[in-house]
């Protein structure tokens, strides 16, 4: 008797979920040791300042002076205390301009 379907179907996703968990787990070993934003020649692609980058002369891209002992994340990963302020200053900011507009008082840039 022929499998049906969907048992063939649920064998395939579970063979192509096993693959992605292998290839998930590498990923997340390896981004501890190599800067994602480092490309083949050894360039800086980020779009944001890193304490690993190096510039020299020419004005071109800048060189990533990471090699791979250790974790590049704390170079730019943000305080989360800093987050946390932030989100509670804006939410202060959205309240006070919230009762100016039922208040009838003055916008921001009148």
């Amino acid at each position: 008797m022929a499998e049906s379907d969907e048992e063939r179907f649920l064998e395939r996703r579970q063979r192509m979920s096993e693959i992605l968990a292998d290839i998930a787990g590498h990923a997340k070993s390896v981004s501890t040791l190599r800067c994602p934003y480092k490309n083949k020649p050894g360039e800086c692609t980020a779009q944001f300042r890193c304490r690993n980058q190096q510039f020299g002369e020419g004005g071109g891209r800048s060189r990533c002076g990471h090699d791979g002992t250790f974790d590049y994340r704390v170079a730019w990963e943000t305080r989360p205390e800093t987050y946390d302020r932030t989100r509670e200053k804006l939410r202060r900011i959205r309240e006070e301009a919230a009762r100016r507009r039922e208040a009838g008082g003055p916008q921001d840039g009148e």
